[in-house]
């Protein structure tokens, strides 16, 4: 678990979800999570090849360089009815952070799970307004969370 829940954390944001979800069953594990943990440990080393990409605007591309999405999970706990929500931010097309988490509280509709969601994701474009301050990196655009619902 200590091996994919640090590529998770370092590199690898394909498998945040997977570590997220066997973090679960550390307490009491059963033989299918082992099995589980095996088969991701697998992918992790058939996929070592595989990186990031970062790099600057292609010519003719109208992509914003720093994007930010968000997604949840509405009540995809059976146990606590808790939603899970996410978010990305890419810069110059590379993944700079993410983050996959069980919300801290019941919601009664998806648009709230959503909203929790972008108010996480929100924070987390602050923090990065004030690094790119900090290294004088300046981003001529408007700083927007792009999510599934209207």
């Amino acid at each position: 678990m200590g091996s994919i829940n640090y590529a998770a954390v370092i590199t690898r944001v394909d498998t945040a979800r997977t570590a997220l979800k066997l973090a679960e069953f550390l307490q009491n594990p059963a033989p299918q999570h082992l099995k589980a943990a095996q088969r991701a440990v697998e992918y992790l080393a058939s996929t070592s090849s595989l990186a990031l990409e970062y790099s600057g605007p292609k010519s003719g591309s109208i992509d914003a360089p720093f994007q930010v999405y968000s997604d949840a999970s509405f009540g995809d706990c059976p146990r606590t009815r808790r939603s899970t929500g996410g978010f990305l931010i890419t810069l110059f097309g590379g993944a700079i952070d993410w983050r996959s988490k069980r919300q801290s509280c019941v919601t009664l509709s998806s648009t709230e799970a959503e909203l929790h969601a972008l108010t996480d994701a929100a924070r987390e474009i602050q923090y990065w307004k004030r690094i790119f301050h900090d290294i004088r990196l300046v981003l001529d655009q408007e700083y927007i969370t792009i999510c599934d619902n209207r």
